[in-house]
């Protein structure tokens, strides 16, 4: 399911509308030549904005209102944008640059933000076409640049929206973390292979292993091959995108961690031993609990055309309960999405 995505989280939207946006923003001369939809993301609108001047930029625009979404994604946007100013400020990442954010919803239903375009592909999309050497230090400089993510310290745990609860310890935001996405479930009706009462307890049965993070700690949480761009003539990494699930809490939630592989040029980028300790492995089968439940509900809000996701989903989900009843880590990789 990794490819083009249809959503009823997305919109469309016209030239005539788009011109309108920029206008306001950035007064009349500033002309919009073509626009093209990006679309490979799941969630929010994304145009291609060519301008009459020659550059270049991208408009991504949330969902409207009346779609409902899953509890922690209200207010990401908001998330997104401080989360890239955090990132150009304090780490090498190559991040575009924001050149406006509106979130009066006064020119539209939705808050949307401006921000430069990035050349190059989707990593996704060239990998396979890669030199072994290329993927080597490409392999090595994405784990060096989530180091940096994870290196940036916050001032208590929570998701990232300012507009969400912030949390003491860990537990008792990973617990609430646990909650939201199975209230989301219940209040869609999705059925699932245990009973909702059954995962929390599962996942609360292990909790002492979240008692050894105890710093707040920037998780991107979505660094994928997807979101990472790469340009094939310079054969570099151009940029870094989609921020808006960020959170702050522990590094081991980042979906990189699912398949670690300690001898891989990942593990040598990042540099910090993970995955160790049978408390490091216990919450790393916690938070592919959480995340493969998300990953399953959120196709019940979400109406994609196919069940691909789902189905996934929902096996890694099983996979994941035997692991924590069995007391392993389950050794799941994420680029085995179908």
């Amino acid at each position: 399911y990794r490819g083009a995505m249809q959503s009823i989280s997305k919109i469309t939207l016209s030239h005539d509308t788009i011109q309108s946006l920029v206008t306001h923003h950035f007064g009349s001369e500033t002309r919009v030549k073509a626009t093209e939809e990006l679309t490979e993301g799941y969630f929010a609108t994304a145009y291609r904005l060519d301008l009459a001047d020659g550059r270049t930029w991208v408009l991504k625009v949330s969902p409207p209102p009346h779609v409902r979404v899953l509890r922690y994604e209200h207010d990401i946007m908001s998330a997104e944008v401080a989360t890239m100013r955090l990132l150009r400020e304090r780490t090498s990442l190559p991040v575009t640059e924001i050149h406006c954010y509106d979130a009066s919803r006064t020119l539209l239903d939705n808050e949307f933000f401006i921000m430069g375009y990035l050349p190059g592909a989707p990593l996704h999309k060239v990998r396979s076409e890669l030199a072994p050497d290329v993927q080597q230090r490409i392999n090595r400089q994405i784990g060096a640049y989530l180091r940096e993510i994870n290196a940036i310290e916050g001032a208590a745990f929570g998701y990232g929206p300012e507009s969400t609860p912030r949390f003491v310890t860990w537990r008792e935001a990973f617990d609430a973390m646990l909650m939201t996405i199975l209230q989301d479930g219940e209040d869609m009706g999705v059925e699932l292979a245990l009973s909702y009462a059954d995962y929390h307890d599962l996942a609360r049965s292990h909790y002492t292993a979240l008692d050894e993070i105890i710093a707040p700690r920037l998780v991107h949480w979505d660094l994928w091959d997807g979101n990472i761009f790469f340009d094939a003539e310079t054969q570099t990494i151009t940029g870094i995108i989609d921020h808006e699930r960020a959170l702050w809490g522990d590094p081991l939630m980042e979906v990189n961690f699912t398949g670690y592989d300690p001898d891989s040029d990942f593990a040598i980028g990042y540099g910090t031993p993970v995955l160790n300790t049978r408390a490091q492995r216990t919450r790393r089968a916690l938070y592919s609990l959480y995340l493969f439940l998300i990953m399953v509900i959120e196709c019940y809000y979400r109406k994609y055309p196919t069940n691909g996701q789902e189905l996934w989903a929902r096996e890694q989900l099983a996979k994941t309960v035997d692991a924590l009843n069995n007391g392993a880590h389950p050794g799941i990789k994420m680029h085995s999405v179908p």
